[in-house]
């Protein structure tokens, strides 16, 4: 996976892939490697869940990230990297300047999710069509979605704005 050009002091935890990186203009890093299983959103949630903690983001805040990534990546694994038991998923999340960005990348076909028309499901729960959801929360709760295709991969930018406690 890319590495942003920051000058970084080393990781303080390196195990499963993970990493927490401390440095001069990023003030919290996660890398994060995952495998073409839907387990491992799991371990993203309770990942994020801990790098919030540690790097004092508001629990909710970290739960809408977590609902948006939960998506991506389970969208990723179920409908683009379906049917392979290979699969390349790369997350890397940063806690700088008031703000969480992460890049996701995965080797899956194209997928655009800006590109995707998302309208809001209509009428109770029972009688929607089933779709449509997620990709409206990631639109909601991102302040900043940018997708490209490079050599082969799928990566997807995001920003979310943290309001102040």
């Amino acid at each position: 996976m890319r590495r942003l050009d920051r000058t970084c002091s080393p990781a303080l935890r390196a195990e499963d892939g993970l990493s927490i990186v401390k440095g001069h203009c990023v003030t919290g890093r996660l890398d994060m490697s995952l495998g073409n299983d839907v387990q491992e959103v799991a371990r993203v949630i309770d990942s994020l869940e801990e790098f919030g903690a540690s790097e004092g983001i508001a629990p909710e805040q970290a739960l809408r990230f977590g609902l948006v990534l939960d998506e991506l990546i389970t969208n990723i694994i179920s409908h683009g990297l379906k049917h392979r038991s290979d699969g390349t998923i790369q997350l890397a999340i940063e806690h700088a300047d008031g703000k969480l960005c992460a890049e996701l990348v995965d080797d899956g076909p194209p997928f655009d999710p800006l590109a995707t028309e998302t309208v809001p499901p209509e009428g109770d729960i029972e009688h929607r069509q089933i779709g449509g959801l997620g990709l409206t929360l990631v639109k909601r709760f991102m302040d900043r979605l940018d997708y490209r295709r490079v050599d082969g991969f799928n990566r997807l930018n995001m920003e979310m704005k943290l309001k102040a406690a």
